[in-house]
């Protein structure tokens, strides 16, 4: 028994690995591409394309007004920038607060009644008049040249789609620290990603399509309240490329405690594993290129492996629990005597797993290096690593194995 679960776990850490150094050897080889995208000349207003930027807005009025502010300030031709901001049906006070916005002419402000936030997009893009369009979460927040920097992207004709480096706002929290490394490794993924042509989701905070693509392929769907990545693998599916702007930089939100990171992760986990079924057709394809050859399926497969683990550690601790009754019945209290842990050298375990688990951590440490090198110097602090390494990968497999029931039981991931 000991030996089949050895022989898994290796299996594991080496699929795990081989992806981790497939990602490096990849950043290797095209590093000077993407470096050489860091550095924009100041924009050239005259050449700039016409945007029209969407904020759905539900129960928002304490962040709205602060990402209409920095859409606002943003370093683009006022002429060429149109906001939308939609009043989806909120209950607090949204609509008074957007309505100051009102006798801004680049602001255009719609009230509507509440059917979610992908009702709220197709409304403007229903309505859009300019060749590109985006959406700005309204918790989130761009930095001045960041959409200069995406539009950039569209200099290649085949780009249809950019997505922003996105990162974590005044992390105070351990939790928040914790998602603050944790998104710099995000940069790094998305960035190689990118460059496979493999990226599976179009974020809220500040992604910009070509219009065309909704008229070719259709508005947002619902989609298990995971819009952003339905329509990734829909344009995916459709042979259109998404690009990754590693330098346009956007703060957005997140969950200040453990049970708010749960939720916002099991609807985040849930949404994937019912999209990657519902595009189950592009598994394995080879028109599909790297994204349904390879990042799906080995995307699915992690998360399988995620079930094996905790499998694992629940046998040891019923192993554990019942040894330790059996000494207990056969010896009594004698059972229970506690004496000082010693530490010996010669008993430490230097076997493949250990090896291999210790080479994987060091291609954590790369990826946040590089991702934080990439996205303009945002550098974490020694102790948000440690959140990262210690805290991320004990509470993560709650909201996998969550997520696995949610789509077997077919239910959905609540958004609020």
């Amino acid at each position: 028994m000991d030996s089949l679960r050895d022989i898994a776990t290796l299996s594991i850490l080496f699929l795990s690995l081989y992806f981790e150094v497939f990602l490096l050897i990849t950043y290797i080889e095209r590093r000077k591409t993407l470096q050489g995208r860091k550095t924009v000349a100041a924009p050239a207003y005259a050449g700039l394309p016409a945007v029209t930027i969407v904020v759905p807005c539900y129960n928002e009025e304490k962040t709205a007004a602060k990402t209409i502010h920095s859409l606002l300030a943003l370093d683009y031709p006022a002429d060429k920038l149109k906001i939308v901001a939609i009043n989806d049906g909120s209950t607090d006070g949204t609509a008074a607060m957007l309505q100051t916005f009102a006798s801004n002419p680049q602001i255009q402000i719609i009230h509507k009644e509440n059917g979610g936030k992908h009702t709220a997009l197709n409304l403007a893009i229903a309505q859009a008049t300019t060749p590109f369009i985006g959406c700005l979460d309204a918790d989130s927040y761009a930095a001045p040249d960041a959409l200069t920097r995406l539009m950039k992207r569209f200099e290649d004709s085949n780009i249809m789609a950019v997505v922003p480096s996105l990162h974590i706002y005044n992390a105070e929290t351990i939790i928040q620290k914790l998602q603050k490394v944790e998104y710099l490794v995000g940069v790094f993924i998305r960035s190689i990603l990118a460059e496979l042509n493999a990226l599976y989701v179009t974020p809220g905070p500040f992604s910009i399509f070509r219009t065309a693509v909704f008229a070719e392929i259709g508005p947002y769907r619902q989609a298990h309240n995971t819009e952003d990545m339905e329509m990734a693998l829909r344009m995916q599916s459709h042979g259109m490329r998404i690009a990754s702007a590693h330098d346009a930089v956007v703060y957005t939100s997140s969950p200040r405690t453990i049970p708010k990171l749960y939720k916002q992760r099991v609807r985040w986990t849930s949404g994937f594993l019912h999209n990657a079924r519902d595009y189950r057709s592009m598994l394995f394809r080879p028109s599909t290129g790297h994204i349904g050859g390879f990042v799906l399926p080995f995307m699915l497969v992690s998360t399988a492996c995620v079930f094996f683990i905790v499998a694992t550690l629940i046998y040891d601790l019923i192993s554990s629990t019942h040894e330790t009754y059996v000494r207990f019945d056969a010896l009594g209290l004698r059972a229970l005597e506690l004496s000082w842990p010693t530490f010996n050298w010669f008993y430490m375990r230097t076997g493949p797993i250990l090896l291999i688990g210790t080479i994987m951590i060091i291609t954590i440490f790369a990826f946040i290096f590089i991702g934080s090198k990439l996205s303009k110097g945002n550098k974490p602090k020694l102790t948000d690593i440690a959140c990262y390494t210690f805290l991320y990968s004990f509470i993560a497999p709650f909201w996998v194995i969550r997520s696995v029931a949610n789509v077997a039981l077919s239910k959905q991931a609540s958004w609020r």
